[in-house]
């Protein structure tokens, strides 16, 4: 009887070991044949509205060294539960490799929460299907969490508070951190726009650049998908002061935070008025405020607003001259003219008696020629005086 036994337990173990010798030659043979069967992408919006219809993609990749047959699925749930197919593809004979895209409208509940879905690419074997679950030539499965909800949340981020901005028309303002918060409807195209320039302080401003860093679009139109952040970017500018009562001062204006900004002023300008047109004019001395300096060209980096002072004094060396010069032309001018008068006086008088004719006198008594001033006659000795 034991003798009997021991016979049967032979023959089952070596049952067991034939078996086992056939099955694993062919288990190595089918993992040769099925290299690579796995879902590489997966596209799906992360929130869709109730009740709305709504497009899947998934990309397939596979490796065969023998014809496989496969097909692609999507249920309700998370990986493994079988029970609800939502979408299954058609059965396809495929070899070598390849790549396969699943493009799948479905709809989605007309509940609001968390909606769980399992995309597969199953491989059939024997009778039935399955898919891989190892990460080496697999997986053949992916898991979706889509949210079902009609609205969604648009955050604004700017970096000042009470900034004005508009969303679908409507005017907002940021509150204390920067924030915006509105709801809005998802799978519907929105607009907002920010300012394109907004004072901060004085002498400080804040110029629109980009959304996200990287849309400078102004203002922007976006669909909402789901659960939207927008960060609005600004650039800072500070304002350079130049204060002067004098003109040709030249650098004032807005400069982008961090920048070097130049400023000049000339040596010397003309007076304005009368007193210009005399020489008078205004020397630079110096700059003083956030910049201390005697050279007429200066820079300061724009770290904030600055204001700056062109100090003058006024010239009056160019009035002396003129005084000077003017001086020395009038007495020389009438110098001129006095010797001009003096020479043309000596002229007429020279002239006078060159002209005059000469007057002769005559003795009334003996008729001889005699000095027109003489009071007697040298010839006969009367006297001229009582001839009359």
């Amino acid at each position: 009887m034991r003798l009997r036994r021991r016979k049967y337990q032979i023959v089952a173990c070596l049952l067991v070991i034939i078996t086992v010798g056939l099955l694993i030659p062919s288990g190595i043979a089918q993992e040769e044949k099925l290299g690579l069967l796995r879902i590489a992408k997966a596209e799906y919006p992360p929130q869709v509205p109730r009740s709305y219809s709504f497009s899947i993609k998934l990309e397939v990749e596979y490796a065969f060294h023998d014809y496989f047959e496969i097909h692609a699925a999507i249920y309700e749930g998370a990986r493994g539960a079988l029970s609800n197919p939502l979408w299954e593809g058609s059965t396809e004979r495929l070899i070598e490799v390849g790549q396969k895209t699943y493009d799948v409208q479905l709809k989605s509940p007309s509940r609001e929460g968390q909606w769980i879905l399992t995309g597969y690419v199953f491989f059939r074997e024997g009778s039935g299907s399955d898919y891989l679950t190892d990460q080496e030539r697999g997986p053949g499965f992916v898991e979706m969490c889509i949210k079902v909800a009609d609205n969604a949340k648009l955050t604004l981020r700017t970096p000042y508070r009470n900034i004005p901005v508009s969303v679908d028309g409507s005017q907002y303002s940021t509150d204390a951190s920067g924030f915006l918060v509105r709801e809005v409807k998802v799978m519907t195209e929105h607009k907002t726009a920010a300012p394109e320039s907004v004072s901060i302080a004085e002498g400080w401003r804040a110029i629109f650049r980009s959304w996200n860093g990287t849309d400078p679009s102004n203002p922007k139109i976006f669909m909402v998908t789901g659960d939207l952040l927008l960060t609005i970017d600004f650039q800072d500018q500070f304002y350079l002061d130049l204060v002067s009562n004098v003109a040709d001062v030249r650098g004032a204006g807005w400069y982008r935070a961090g920048v070097v900004a130049n400023f000049t002023a000339p040596s010397v300008v003309p007076s304005k008025g009368w007193e210009g047109i005399l020489g008078v004019q205004w020397r630079f001395v110096g700059w003083s405020g956030d910049v201390v300096s005697v050279s007429p060209s200066e820079s300061v980096v724009m770290d904030g607003q600055h204001r700056v002072l062109a100090n003058w004094t006024l010239d009056y060396e160019g009035l002396f001259y003129l005084v000077i010069v003017t001086a020395a032309l009038a007495a020389a001018g009438a110098a001129l003219f006095l010797g001009r008068r003096m020479a043309r006086r000596r002229s007429d008088e020279a002239s006078d008696e060159q002209v005059a004719p000469s007057v002769r006198t005559f003795c009334a008594f003996c008729g001889s020629s005699i000095e027109p001033d003489a009071r007697f006659c040298s010839k006969c000795g009367r006297s001229q005086l009582n001839s009359g």
